[in-house]
Parts: structure tokens; sequence; C-alpha cells
């Protein structure tokens, strides 16, 4: 019988304010083995509803430093503190990451003071502890992390100006699942998707959001129009992820980080993928918060 492997999907929103969807945020389980993948607005919140106990998580991985991907990691501190960790947590991700985690661990440093003084020895010293490792950026898939059977890899993506960004890819149990990471159409994407078993891709709709780029424009809002005229150049279509997908043989397609925002309306996240299925014939979802996608093996 197959060992579990899945992505939990706490948050699958943008920047982009929505009612229905978080900032980027997941969760790999291999096994015994619990990785958080980015931690953006209210994606910390998401954990416990997605029926995953916050101590488990031992270790994070940043894709890369937009607010939409980190800045609820200090609630998930908390909540990983509180429930019981007694480990530091072991983060990854692109330079600029220990900066990220000091200046975090700073403003909280009075609260943490508080809470040590509060509650005295039932919350563990090391529990609040973060041990930073910075990866180097590589376009090839590069491995820096084995747990328990899990292997991770970073590789670069295409999400400039926001550099170095990575996307993630996840080997466990025969199994293979990518994570993109925000990024562009980019030749290392498709070379890490290459026969993966799942691919969750960051996804735009572009004439939903030529949309409403000309509707704000028509209001007036010209500053507002501009500033999203401007998504589009480093963020990857979902016509775009269709050939990739089918071009790599990927087994399964998610979609997240969702542009621009939907609701969950059956109606709505149709339109969002139409036309992906004409072109790879493989099983597409648009995914939803706290949303678990088990890894199937291709063909089973």
């Amino acid at each position: 019988m197959s060992e579990r492997f899945d992505v939990v999907l706490l948050g699958t929103g943008s920047p982009l304010p929505s009612a229905d969807r978080c900032g980027a945020g997941n969760v790999i389980v291999a096994g015994d083995t619990h990785i958080l993948v980015d931690c953006g607005w209210g994606a910390a919140r998401k954990i416990i509803p997605s029926g995953i106990r916050p101590s488990v998580i031992d270790t994070a991985l940043f894709t890369h430093l937009h607010t939409d991907h980190m800045t609820d990691f200090p609630d998930f501190l908390f909540l990983r503190w509180t429930a019981g960790a007694q480990t530091p947590l072991c983060v990854f991700g692109p330079d600029g990451t220990a900066d990220l985690v000091e200046g975090f661990l700073l403003a909280m440093r009075r609260d943490i003071g508080f809470r040590t003084a509060h509650h005295g020895d039932k919350l563990h010293p090391d529990g609040i502890r973060v041990e930073v490792t910075e990866l180097p950026a590589t376009p090839e898939a590069r491995g820096f992390l084995s747990l328990d059977g899990l292997t991770c890899e970073s590789f670069e993506v295409d999400h400039t100006p926001a550099e170095p960004a990575f996307g993630y890819r996840f080997s466990f149990d025969g199994r293979v699942a990518v994570l993109s990471g925000d990024t562009a159409l980019c030749d290392s994407l498709a070379a890490a998707a290459r026969g993966a078993d799942l691919l969750v891709c960051e996804a735009m709709n572009l004439p939903m959001m030529e949309q409403r780029i000309v509707g704000l424009k028509a209001a007036g809002m010209t500053r507002e129009s501009g500033l999203l005229s401007d998504v589009p150049s480093y963020h990857i279509s979902t016509d775009e992820i269709a050939v990739l997908a089918r071009d790599a043989d990927v087994g399964e397609l998610v979609l997240t980080h969702i542009i621009p925002p939907i609701t969950n309306a059956p109606a709505q996240v149709e339109a969002f993928s139409a036309g992906m299925s004409d072109v790879y014939t493989g099983p597409i979802r648009v995914a939803r918060d706290t949303e678990r996608v088990p890894v199937v093996k291709r063909g089973s």
C-alpha cells in the first residue's frame, strides 16, 4: 500500500483581494513529514482547518519574498510554538530569506518575551527559534534536503524583477509533485515538471485579467488599471500551462494563486480553466483553500 503523499492547499489566492482565497500557502505531507511552502496572508489560519497540527511542521520553504507569500509567517511561528513545538523550525529559501526571518523575529521579540514570562516552561524555548538556509539559484532542479524518504529540490523560475524566485520538486515513494511558485512561462519549470505525477501551478486567466483592466480604466481608475497591466508580464497564463503540462507529460494539474480572483462558484471555476482540456487531457483542478490533493502515480 502506498504511503500518504499529499499537497494541502492552505491559500490559493494572489495579492488581489478575495473573500474566498487567502494568500499563497501549502503543506507537503509525505508519510509523517510535513513541510510548509510559503505562508501568505491568512494561510497560517488555514492549517488547523486543513486537519494539520502546526507543531508537526518542522520545515518551511519560501518560493520568493513577495508579501502574499510570507506575511502570515509570524502567525505560523506562534501557532507552532503554542501547539507544542520543541525544536527549531528549519527554513529554506532564496537570497534574502535570512533578512526576512530576522526582521519578523525582531518585530516579535517583545511578544515572545511576554508569552515566555506568562506561560513559563509550558512553552519550550526552542519552539520559537528559526534556523535559516539560503539556497543557490540554479535553473536545473537541485537537491537540498532529504527527510524520511522525501527528497526536496529547488529550481529558479522567471518572476523578474522578484529575483531569485524558486519552484520546488518533491519526490516520495516513487511519486513526484512539483510546485511552480510564481513565474512566467520558462524552460526551468518545463524541465522540472517533466514526468511529474502532479503539477501545482500558479495560474492567470488572461482574458479575465484583460477584462478587469478594461473595466477599471472605463471607471476612471487609471492608476489601478495601470498597475494590473503590469501583472501579466511575470505570471503564466492558463493557455501556457495547458501546453506545458501536455508537453511535459504531467499526470495531474492543479491551478492555484488564482489571477484574477474568482469565487468557488462552479460557473466561475469552469470559466477560469476554459479551453485548457482541449490541449491537456489529464485531470485539471482549480484549487480552493484547505483542499487536500493526493499525489497519484500516473496511470494508476
